[in-house]
């Protein structure tokens, strides 16, 4: 019993870590290894890792569900935040080189 806000949020938060993730990768070419892309290559198993709890919890009761559900969702859209947030970051640093 998946809420739709859940399926979106996680779908929307799985895209968004995964070209961020992409494209620190091809930034490496660029500019070199920058420690904020680890941490961000390590973000990205957060939302496949609640698609994967997902389905293990298919078979518990409604109100465990929705408790995990909605748990879920909010952890997923502060992920979102959180890797636009290191996006900024990453490229005020490496790349327009005007970060302090």
């Amino acid at each position: 019993m998946k809420t739709k806000a859940f399926s979106t949020v996680t779908a929307l938060s799985t895209v968004i870590t995964l070209s961020a993730a992409l494209l620190s990768v091809i930034g490496i070419a660029f500019t070199g290894l920058y420690p904020g892309i680890l941490v961000l290559l390590f973000v990205t198993l957060i939302p496949i890792a609640s698609r994967f709890f997902a389905k293990k919890i298919n078979g518990r009761p409604h109100h465990f569900q929705q408790h995990y559900y909605t748990s879920l969702t909010v952890v997923n859209l502060l992920l979102i935040l959180v890797v636009v947030w290191m996006a900024f970051v990453i490229v005020h640093d490496r790349v327009l080189h005007d970060c302090c």
